[in-house]
């Protein structure tokens, strides 16, 4: 798994650890503020939307891996295409139900934003809220930064996850 770590900190994060199923944490209220406190949800369900995947089917699927990558940095394009670069990977060397979950951000100019289809709908993943995974929580609890932002300027903790069986 640490060859995961390092493709990871080479696809453009700046951290990344290795989590078990039961270090990942869930709540529901995840799901809730995804979909009403979030403008990206009503405007961009086809880059960050859960396709109808409810919290107990998803820990259902969680708990089958047993191996999680969280992986953090402040660029989100860069975490987008880490994300889908270690999933690759971990399926090329075996681990065939390798998957990411990241919100995308692949395009520097979304098509979606404009009115059109998305570009690369095979590339997009889920978000992590939207499935119910408290981010903040697992991220403290990983002993990763992570905070609310005061001011949009401030530098972001972006984070993405991929599941490796």
């Amino acid at each position: 798994m640490q060859k995961y770590i390092d493709l990871s900190l080479e696809l453009g994060a700046a951290r990344a650890k290795l989590l078990g199923p039961e270090q990942v944490f869930l709540d529901p209220r995840a799901r809730l503020k995804c979909r009403w406190g979030c403008h990206d949800y009503l405007t961009h369900g086809v880059r960050c939307g859960d396709r109808g995947i409810g919290l107990a089917e998803f820990q259902q699927m969680l708990s089958r891996y047993s191996n999680i990558l969280l992986m953090g940095g402040p660029d989100a394009r860069k975490m987008s295409q880490a994300v889908l670069g270690v999933e690759a990977a971990a399926f090329r060397d075996g681990h065939t139900f390798a998957f990411g979950i990241r919100t995308c951000n692949l395009c520097k100019v979304c098509a979606v934003d404009q009115g059109k289809e998305c570009v690369s709908p095979e590339k997009v993943r889920p978000c992590d809220q939207a499935l119910g995974i408290d981010v903040f929580r697992t991220v403290r609890e990983a002993g990763m930064p992570i905070q609310v932002l005061k001011d949009k300027d401030e530098p972001q903790n972006r984070y993405g996850f991929v599941l490796i069986n």
